[in-house]
């Protein structure tokens, strides 16, 4: 059995403890057909990690994944379009993830995806 799936954890936060990078926004929905804001926004921990998904200021449905370091500093960030405003995320047992948006439109990111925003400053 693979570990490294285990790692990944699903977790709720107000907001990332460090910066959020120019051009993105913390933004998240109470559901797939709601404007209401979730009291807390779902993020991925990854080990000490946490792997956030924003939405862009000029609203492009993409989301800005945002991948933190344990003392919030921004490793790398990468966009992935076909989803904004976050609303729910989803682990399968491979360590796929997958995330809800706006309209019920989703993105789906890999293990090794996720794993390769860990290493790339």
């Amino acid at each position: 059995m693979n570990p490294i799936p285990n790692m990944l954890s699903i977790i709720q936060m107000t907001k990332p403890h460090g910066q959020v990078p120019n051009g993105m926004k913390v933004a998240s929905i109470n559901g797939p057909n709601s404007l209401q804001p979730l009291p807390k926004c779902p993020a991925v921990a990854v080990g000490s990690f946490t792997l956030w998904p924003m939405s862009y200021i000029d609203n492009r449905v993409s989301f800005g994944m945002v991948m933190y370091d344990p003392k919030w500093n921004v490793v790398t960030s990468a966009e992935k379009p076909g989803a904004r405003y976050i609303y729910k995320i989803e682990k399968d047992a491979a360590g796929n993830v997958t995330f809800h948006g706006q309209a019920d439109q989703k993105v789906t990111m890999s293990l090794d995806e996720i794993c390769k925003m860990l290493c790339h400053p």
